[in-house]
């Protein structure tokens, strides 16, 4: 029989996927709200399913209407916590396994490229600078200035819409739920790539493929 719809395109998730950052993000994080006599700990394990894999304004703005009493100014925690997360990334640069060599596959099969983050663009290119790797992506996208962002699929809608190819000709490489749930939202394949930590989660059993690095990504994951 032949497949009615074949991959164009991969799009690839950046924290988690790309490079280990989410440590990174959460160091940011709680060393931001310590100023502000915060304790991230407490807050992260009450709602870390719901701050996993979304921009960084939401999950601010879901803090500050936690601790209405602690009068965070939402725009300047944001800026602190980004400005943070950079000089970390740059320090650091946590690459994952199999970044080159997945992204070298998707080149060697004639596909197009692309990366779809949460993530601010200005973090979008410091990390893809710093690792080498920008001009190996035909198109970046971060949801920052969209309407919504992960787990609504706008971010992977602007990304297919960019590279000019049908969402239904898309497959996403994810590490959150949020953003399965936007691939998936997109119409588009999903590939997962869980955190040790997370891989329990029931959930995963909406992705339509599941890797525990991207080094196990072959040729049959991308037909």
């Amino acid at each position: 029989m032949t497949k009615l719809f074949n991959t164009q395109a991969v799009l690839f998730d950046m924290d988690g996927i790309l490079l280990d950052s989410e440590p990174l993000w959460e160091e940011a994080v709680k060393e931001s709200l310590a100023l502000y006599g915060v304790d991230y700990d407490e807050l992260h394990r009450k709602y870390t399913l719901l701050t996993t894999g979304i921009r960084i304004d939401q999950v601010v703005d879901l803090y500050c209407k936690i601790v209405p009493e602690q009068k965070i100014p939402p725009t300047q925690l944001v800026d602190k916590i980004i400005d943070l997360v950079i000089d970390k990334i740059l320090a650091t640069k946590p690459i994952l396994p199999g970044v080159h060599e997945s992204l070298a596959l998707c080149h060697e099969l004639g596909l197009k490229v692309g990366l779809a983050s949460s993530s601010p663009m200005r973090v979008i290119e410091v990390v893809t600078d710093c690792l080498g790797i920008t001009s190996q992506f035909a198109v970046r996208v971060s949801a920052e200035k969209l309407n919504y962002g992960k787990p609504h699929p706008a971010v992977y809608l602007c990304a297919a819409e960019k590279l000019a190819v049908d969402p239904l000709n898309c497959l996403t490489i994810e590490d959150s739920l949020a953003g399965m749930i936007a691939t998936k939202a997109a119409r588009m394949i999903s590939i997962v790539v869980p955190a040790i930590s997370d891989r329990h989660f029931p959930q995963w059993c909406l992705a339509d493929y599941h890797l525990s690095s991207l080094l196990e990504l072959n040729k049959s994951h991308l037909k």
